[in-house]
């Protein structure tokens, strides 16, 4: 049967009214529910605010009671007895003095015709194989006259050279030389700086009753080059030897 005034049956009527409730219950509860958690909200950040209020006064006590016990830690255990001005102001200086930045070390210094391999490797850029090298060298030479002759070393560069040269001295009174008057053929050949017929024609001439007691009698052997001889004459002793 229709309605005739608003023309809706009994039932369409019944039905509208039924979703109005639902609506008004559905808009209730969603304004219950977002009021709740604005309240939820605002309750945990007054809680967090006051939580950090706390932890920050806890950790400025604990501060200024740490300060407190070192100052007087030292107070206790450093200063004199009497408290006389003068005593005060010997216990202020000798303080800053304990407490002053320790002195810059010293420049690293290398004596190259003294150190060993570990002493060596000390140096920036020098390893065990280089501190290897330069010992076996040393000693073939009879020491170090100079240290360009780093540069003779296998795999020596300028540029390492050039690094720990200022690192490094040189002791002449190391420097071993050779007896050119009585050294044997056999040790003479082992120098770097010579070449088996040079050492050849020494030991030949002196064998014949020849004396090398200056540089110019080296110089008048044919073999003997000039280049040769200048690297040779640190390393030569020339004593005349027995008769």
């Amino acid at each position: 049967m229709k309605d005739k005034k608003r023309g809706l049956t009994h039932t369409q009527t019944i039905g509208i009214i039924w979703l109005s409730i639902a609506l008004l219950v559905v808009a209730g509860a969603l304004f219950f529910y977002s009021h709740s958690g604005l309240q939820q909200i605002r309750t945990d950040n007054s809680d967090s605010s006051q939580m950090t209020i706390l932890t920050q006064k806890e950790d400025s006590v604990y501060r200024s009671r740490r300060s407190n016990s070192a100052a007087n830690y030292i107070s206790a255990n450093s200063r004199p007895k009497s408290t006389s001005p003068a005593e005060l102001r010997h216990f202020d200086s000798t303080f800053y003095s304990n407490t002053s930045p320790a002195p810059r070390r010293q420049p690293l210094t290398v004596e190259l015709n003294s150190a060993d391999t570990l002493t060596l490797q000390l140096l920036n850029g020098i390893g065990p194989a280089y501190a290897r090298r330069i010992v076996r060298y040393r000693e073939r030479l009879g020491g170090f006259t100079s240290t360009d002759q780093l540069l003779e070393v296998y795999g020596f560069t300028p540029e390492l050279l050039a690094h720990i040269a200022p690192h490094l001295t040189l002791d002449s009174r190391a420097i071993h030389r050779l007896p050119i008057n009585t050294i044997e053929l056999k040790q003479l050949i082992k120098h770097p700086y010579i070449e088996y017929y040079q050492a050849r024609d020494i030991v030949k001439l002196r064998n014949s009753g020849v004396r090398f007691l200056t540089a110019d009698d080296l110089r008048a052997i044919p073999s003997m080059a000039d280049s040769t001889l200048e690297r040779m004459l640190p390393y030569i002793d020339f004593a005349p030897g027995a008769e």
